[in-house]
């Protein structure tokens, strides 16, 4: 086996943090470039970090990826955590591939192209999967959707949109007021009454030919800040066989390999639909470094020689509560959680998001940041 570095690529986000503290539980340190708009991003003080850039622009995270790769005399291992980044890994990917072991497919500028939701619609319709109606549109263009509201829209392609563009459509008012508020490719997706949401977050390898899904995630109480919240993860059981099967099919159709999770539906009529997949590590990814599977590892010992399956088959997967402990303060501040139950559950909480008594300087960075924020928007209101 051969002693790799790793590079981790990604925001200002518990997400990059989740992989930089996976990878340094395993006694590695990588090599991080933080792409955001603060000077001093708090994910900079994890303690396993080798050496990290803060850089603004996609044109500096891939001079800086050229510029460390031809530094080396073997190829690092890259693992991205953000939309965009996947996207630009991906359309570079001729030449980004001299100096990393990337994630993504042989063919250059695929995985971009799926990103787009329809084509990944259309493509897990042909595997097999239940998809809800959908429909490409332009806000600026006056469109008689013909599928029955109520509606879910969301930016066509997630590395172009933010997550605040994600709005839920009941009546044709509501999508005139969102057509003149927002300029840009959405789709607009048949909203399911569902019963719960779950993820099936995961790895795959050799383009699909091999896929490692230990578990399956529940929110349990979503987040307004994030797409994440309270969550358990827990070990697949039959419930969830024929969708893992077919989850399958679909990576290898994608020829994709690298961390990536699967978005689902299980409506009320008791079927399960598929939403969307992420090429990337997922922000909630760190359930299953908690539950006992490393994947950001596993991922590095397939690139670099390991013994993988060794890793993979020793790994017990257990059941695990992890909590956003800042996206629930911010609840419990607008009166939308209680404090009593939230005490409750952080004391069954396995993993938080942010806070890891292993390295704590990220936590008191962002804790302090937070407090300054609130002190400012509270002397704004006197004022």
């Amino acid at each position: 086996m051969s002693r790799r570095e790793v590079f981790v690529i990604g925001g200002c986000h518990h997400n990059a943090l989740g992989v930089i503290r996976a990878l340094g539980e395993r006694g590695l340190r990588p090599y991080v470039i933080i792409q955001c708009e603060e000077k001093k991003p708090y994910i900079r003080l994890s303690k396993y970090i080798q050496q990290y850039w803060i850089v603004k622009s996609d044109v500096d995270v891939l001079d800086l990826l050229k510029q460390e790769g031809t530094k080396r005399e073997q190829r690092s291992v890259l693992i991205a955590c953000a939309d965009g980044l996947s996207s630009l890994v991906d359309t570079h990917r001729d030449e980004l591939s001299k100096w990393y072991c990337l994630p993504g497919s042989k063919e250059q500028g695929r995985i971009t192209r799926l990103m787009d939701k329809e084509v990944m619609s259309q493509l897990a319709h042909e595997v097999g999967f239940r998809v809800p109606q959908s429909i490409a549109v332009n806000t600026k263009d006056i469109v008689d959707i013909s599928i029955p509201l109520p509606w879910i829209i969301k930016p066509l392609v997630s590395k172009d949109g933010k997550k605040a563009d994600i709005k839920r459509i009941f009546s044709r008012e509501e999508w005139s007021k969102y057509c003149q508020d927002h300029d840009s490719l959405v789709q607009a997706q048949q909203l399911i009454d569902k019963n719960f949401e779950y993820q099936l977050i995961g790895l795959s390898l050799n383009g699909g030919e091999e896929v490692v899904i230990p578990g399956v995630s529940h929110v349990l109480r979503p987040a307004e800040t994030t797409n994440t919240g309270f969550l358990r993860y827990e070990p697949l059981d039959s419930q969830y066989q024929e969708v893992l099967e077919t989850g399958k099919k679909f990576l290898k159709a994608t020829g994709y390999s690298g961390l990536f999770s699967l978005e689902f539906l299980r409506g009320n009529d008791g079927r399960d639909y598929f939403m969307e997949i992420n090429f990337r590590n997922d922000g909630n990814g760190i359930c299953v470094t908690a539950s006992g599977v490393n994947l950001p590892y596993i991922w590095y010992l397939y690139n670099s020689g390991g013994d993988y399956w060794n890793e993979i088959e020793k790994s017990k997967v257990k059941t695990v509560y992890v909590m956003p402990e800042f996206a629930d303060i911010s609840l419990i501040a607008h009166h939308k959680l209680g404090l009593k139950n939230w005490l409750k559950d952080v004391r069954r909480t396995d993993r938080f998001m942010e806070y890891d008594k292993h390295d704590k300087a990220p936590f008191w960075q962002l804790l302090k940041e937070t407090i300054s924020r609130g002190i400012k928007k509270a002397e704004k209101k006197i004022i």
